[in-house]
């Protein structure tokens, strides 16, 4: 998978100021606006623990194509170091084929304060539609733990939260969880009574406590989640393929100089290196 430049809310030496919240950088425009606030947006009647937790970790993204905003959404923080962003893979598609990830997007993040630093796009799952960002540094900023097992049982109340660019603007809808399948085409996903705007897609759907209930997406009737498990499972996978993505072992090398004493012509007049000692001998076969 290419790497996507991903520029987050930070200022620091490597990375230009901080833009105006929420406005795009100099010559940018939309193409659709995902800047509409949920309807009934309840976030001042959150506890304060509950608020306080989802404001260190909800943030908010935007690709572009060029100076050309393709899609806006909601992410959530899972890792702290390195900085991982679990999202919808929406911001990454070629718009207008839902199968395919555009390489060429430029990412920014807006995180909950002015700070902006340089990461990629890590993995992205086009089944679950499902996606993580990675950002470089640290943002100072906790993360959801989604290791534990927790099971939801149907009709429990909870809570969708999104995040605006602008102002890093904070949102919630309540509402409780439905036992049947989405309209959706994918199977896994499940329904809830909350009323989100296209903002909040990629957001966190959370329990009265603050647990991580599942990851939400649009509809115009319904809004459908990609339940805990299902997202586990999917992080699992990526967590695997990131331990394979580390430096291979380093290969042995054997050096023969060009004044080690073998006939004339054997080799060229330069140094010269070999894989193996296979190899090695094979060079040295006159002398068997």
């Amino acid at each position: 998978v290419g790497s996507n430049q991903v520029l987050v809310g930070i200022k620091e030496a490597s990375t230009t100021k901080a833009q105006n919240a929420g406005t795009p950088k100099d010559g940018m425009h939309e193409i659709n606006s995902f800047e509409e606030e949920f309807e009934d947006n309840i976030w001042s009647t959150l506890s304060e623990d509950v608020a306080s937790t989802m404001a260190g970790c909800v943030v908010s993204l935007a690709s572009f194509n060029g100076k050309t905003k393709c899609f806006a959404c909601t992410g959530l923080i899972i890792d702290c170091n390195p900085v991982r962003i679990l999202t919808s893979a929406s911001l990454v598609k070629i718009s207008g084929d839902e199968n395919k990830i555009d390489d060429n997007l430029q990412i920014e993040v807006y995180l909950n304060n002015t700070e902006q630093v340089t990461g990629t796009l890590r993995h992205y799952d086009l089944c679950y539609n499902v996606a993580v960002v990675e950002i470089m540094g640290s943002c100072g900023s906790t993360a959801v733990g989604l290791r534990r097992h927790i099971s939801f049982t149907p009709n429990i109340e909870v809570l969708a939260v999104g995040r605006l660019i602008e102002h890093r603007k904070l949102m919630a809808s309540r509402g409780v969880l439905i036992d049947r399948k989405g309209k959706l085409a994918c199977e896994e996903l499940r329904i809830s009574t909350c009323k989100i705007t296209k903002a909040g897609i990629g957001g966190p759907l959370i329990d009265a406590q603050g647990n991580f209930v599942g990851m939400n997406f649009f509809h115009d009737e319904e809004t459908p989640y990609l339940p805990r498990e299902k997202i586990q499972e999917v992080v699992r996978r990526f967590d695997e393929e990131r331990a394979n993505d580390g430096w291979p072992e380093p290969r042995h090398r054997y050096f023969i100089p060009t004044w080690y004493p073998v006939p004339f012509g054997l080799f060229p007049d330069s140094d010269v290196y070999v894989d193996s000692l296979d190899d090695l001998y094979s060079k040295f076969a006159w002398h068997q």
